[in-house]
């Protein structure tokens, strides 16, 4: 029988180009979202969809009802729920700020509590990933939410690995550039905006989601790392860009 992986944040871009590498890999995926509208992707014997917001107690309870009635366990969590928000300080009202954490920092919280609950009390083992954001490693203008529920997400990362290692549950994170999907269109609106994005990073080039996505696998299915934040952002946080006069 394949193995259980949930599947966070499934109706976005990034689960899009995840989920069938996950499949590739003899995976069965649970996707939770919150939308109705899914992307055909979803039309596989091996995907079984929940409709839920897990940055609550209450959603991340129908994900580990899904497995309780059937008496099973999942083995992996790939975490890709999230949001984006670009505004500063005095421009991110309460409510605002407010939904970034929940999205970003909550849902990582609960959805992780939801998955080491299950294992612990089948067995050992099994393998959580989560994705992080470069502006939580520097500080970028205009992303104060959004840094602050990534910063704390890596250290979500860090300490529950730490908590867990005895118990042979491995936690990590993928930390992304950003990626050249559809959620960042307003971003990249046109030539010029796109320029100056891959002008940020040294590599010169934007983060494609499949490089984030096999980075998420390769951190699922490695046996022997825990605790760490894997990097992939074109050298954005480790080295400045080569800037020629």
């Amino acid at each position: 029988m394949k193995p259980w992986l949930i599947v966070t944040g499934a109706s976005g871009s990034l689960a899009e180009t995840f989920i069938p590498l996950a499949l590739k890999s003899d995976w069965r995926i649970l996707a939770v979202t919150r939308q109705k509208d899914l992307p055909a992707i979803f039309e596989s014997s091996e995907i079984t969809i929940i409709q839920a917001d897990v940055s609550t107690m209450t959603g991340t309870g129908s994900v580990m009802n899904f497995f309780k009635e059937r008496d099973e366990v999942p083995e992996g969590l790939a975490h890709l729920a999230g949001s984006f928000l670009l505004a500063g300080l005095l421009q991110t009202s309460e409510e605002q700020y407010r939904a970034c954490l929940a999205a970003n920092l909550d849902s990582a919280f609960f959805m992780l509590k939801a998955f080491v609950t299950l294992r612990k009390k089948h067995d050992n083992g099994g393998s959580a990933v989560f994705v992080s954001s470069v502006v939580s490693e520097s500080g970028v203008a205009f992303h104060e939410a959004v840094a602050a529920a990534k910063g704390g997400l890596e250290s979500l990362v860090r300490a529950s690995a730490a908590t867990h290692a005895r118990d042979g549950i491995r936690i990590n994170a993928v930390r992304s550039g950003l990626m050249d999907t559809k959620a960042a269109a307003h971003l990249l609106r046109n030539e010029q905006s796109r320029k100056m994005a891959q002008k940020q990073y040294p590599l010169g080039e934007l983060i494609q989601p499949d490089q984030v996505a096999k980075a998420i696998l390769f951190l699922l299915e490695e046996a022997q790392i825990t605790g760490q934040i894997l990097s992939v952002d074109g050298g954005f946080n480790a080295i400045r860009p080569l800037v020629t006069i």
